[in-house]
């Protein structure tokens, strides 16, 4: 149950930072290319707190295993928070989505991502 409230917060985390951004401020194509840059963020933030899952939380402990910090990984996800961002902006596409389905795409990417991200917790606790 804990893994899945951190999948699902990863997804309301990026909901929430996409709202947030654009009350803050007005849209354009710099704040376009700069919530990009922020989503990406959440998404790297968001993959080592879902990867490293109970021990965040917990004590910290000379393991291997106890943070999971994989640059490629964590660039990874900083990658497809950025490009799902800027493939849905109005200012980079033609697509012209509502804030309400950017929104709901940024979300689904989220969760896809801490998907993603607790695959890659349980790879790395798997008895070799």
């Amino acid at each position: 149950m804990f893994d899945l409230s951190l999948v699902l917060t990863l997804g309301a985390a990026a909901r929430l930072a996409h709202v947030l951004w654009y009350r803050a401020f007005a849209t354009s194509v710099a704040v376009d290319l700069a919530g990009s840059a922020a989503l990406g963020a959440v998404f790297g933030v968001g993959h080592v707190l879902v990867a490293s899952g109970d021990r965040v939380f917990s004590p910290a402990r000379s393991d291997v295993d106890s943070w999971v910090w994989r640059p490629r990984r964590v660039a990874a996800a900083v990658a497809v928070g950025f490009l799902l961002h800027a493939s849905i902006s109005p200012a980079f596409t033609p697509f012209g989505l509502e804030p309400t389905g950017v929104n709901a795409v940024l979300a689904v990417g989220g969760v896809a991502v801490g998907c993603w991200s607790l695959a890659v917790r349980r790879g790395a606790r798997a008895p070799t």
